[in-house]
């Protein structure tokens, strides 16, 4: 209840973090660029952020604990709001290729779903080695943890150092003598409508996402009965997506339209989330995921490929690059999109009478159950596949009207006449 109690709060404070680092990012002009320096910065403050998260000391209260883990959880949130918001819109800074911006976006995203699978794959060895121990327990798995958050601390430093130091903020934003508020950054990201559209687009996209990793332990363990199936289906997830964001950027390089892609990825991912909905079958199951896979490839990377389209329009409508601000509420809404996942997915849970004890029992003794208890077995196939084929249906929808693509060569080569190149 208190850590639940203290995500609430948390992330009232991380929204509140990422606007105004967002804000402050579209007022900032140095000889490093707009955006650089926030990364730079920021990743000796995320990485101090993550080692003091694994540094509870341990004589301390349980009141003084839980103020410990406020404010370090707080810290870490901040660190990785200082890195993570400038990158979406340092993207139009790197070119004003609209093709060589997919490429770059593209690349960010292969390598991000590496390093997930890499954490996967290094980051438990990492703490039973620092823990003496795989059966290791109380501090010296402490320990573990501990370790090895300062070693991808000293990581997050260095890998942030070459980045920021091996780019360059060749194409800057327009720059504008006109003093705006708060309140006037608001009005113009709004008049955007393609970034409302994108705004609809994130929530949809990262609901059924988001949803579909939320259940797929209840799916494993009660409808498929084979819980050992689910790392096999987690690794399709990650790899089969890899080579449809590569295609997806080549395709795009050919002239396929940016929300054409997206929408078509969208399509698989609904096919998939049909076939869960109605197998109970783990290696339909698991197969399904891996066509999911191919799908959110196309989507992932024509998502942040689309994002600084969307920056330029707004500064091309309104003489102002706020694609920090945009980048900044864009995370919002995809953790908003998360709480709404979980929510929903706990809800349906509930309305399901879903209760473990009972359902373990009947697995040991071989009840079917979804004979035996049909509305937790419905609960749990809605909230799998059910919640994220809607939803992603929903994610088609909102983009119908997004015609940015072909605007889109007009609107560049304008803000380059304005710039003077």
């Amino acid at each position: 209840g208190a850590v639940g109690f203290m995500f609430v709060i948390t992330k009232f404070i991380d929204a509140f973090t990422d606007y105004m680092v967002g804000a402050l990012i579209d007022r900032t002009d140095t000889k490093m660029g707009r955006y650089r320096p926030w990364m730079f910065y920021g990743a000796p403050v995320l990485a101090v952020g993550m080692v003091l998260l694994f540094s509870v000391p341990t004589g301390w209260g349980a009141g003084a604990k839980l103020a410990w883990a406020y404010i370090t959880y707080i810290i870490f949130s901040f660190g990785y709001t200082l890195v993570n918001i400038p990158m979406a819109p340092i993207v139009s800074s790197l070119s004003a290729s609209a093709t060589e911006r997919t490429k770059i976006s593209t690349t960010r995203t292969v390598f991000s779903n590496l390093g997930s699978l890499t954490s996967s794959l290094f980051v438990l060895p990492m703490v039973y080695f620092f823990s003496g121990s795989k059966n290791a327990t109380g501090t010296a798995l402490a320990r573990g943890y501990r370790c090895t958050n300062i070693v991808l601390g000293v990581a997050v430093i260095v890998i942030m150092a070459i980045c920021v130091f091996s780019i360059a903020e060749i194409n800057p934003p327009t720059k504008n003598a006109e003093k705006s508020s708060i309140l006037k950054d608001i009005k113009a990201v709004v008049k955007n409508k393609y970034y409302v559209m994108f705004l609809g687009e994130v929530f949809f996209l990262f609901l059924g996402y988001l949803a579909m990793y939320g259940a797929m332990q209840y799916y494993y363990s009660y409808i498929v009965g084979d819980v050992s199936k689910m790392p096999l289906a987690l690794t399709l997830l990650t790899l089969l997506a890899i080579p449809t964001m590569i295609l997806a950027a080549f395709l795009n390089g050919k002239g396929i339209a940016k929300v054409k892609l997206i929408q078509f990825g969208a399509i698989v991912d609904i096919i998939g989330y049909a076939i869960l909905f109605f197998t109970s079958d783990g290696t339909i199951a698991t197969l399904a995921l891996g066509l999911i896979g191919l799908g959110f490839g196309f989507r992932s990377s024509m998502f942040f490929s689309m994002m600084p389209d969307i920056f330029d329009y707004t500064e091309w409508q309104v003489g102002r690059n706020l694609g920090g601000t945009q980048n900044a509420i864009q995370g919002f809404m995809n953790k908003l999109s998360s709480a709404a996942a979980s929510a929903i997915v706990s809800a349906l849970l509930v309305w399901g009478n879903y209760d473990a004890a009972k359902l373990d029992q009947a697995i040991a003794d071989g009840v079917n159950i979804a004979q035996q208890f049909p509305q937790t077995h419905t609960a749990i196939n809605f909230a799998f596949g059910g919640l994220s084929l809607i939803s992603t249906v929903l994610a088609v929808v909102v983009l119908l009207p997004y015609d940015l693509d072909k605007k889109y060569p007009q609107i560049r080569a304008d803000l380059d006449k304005r710039q003077g190149k």
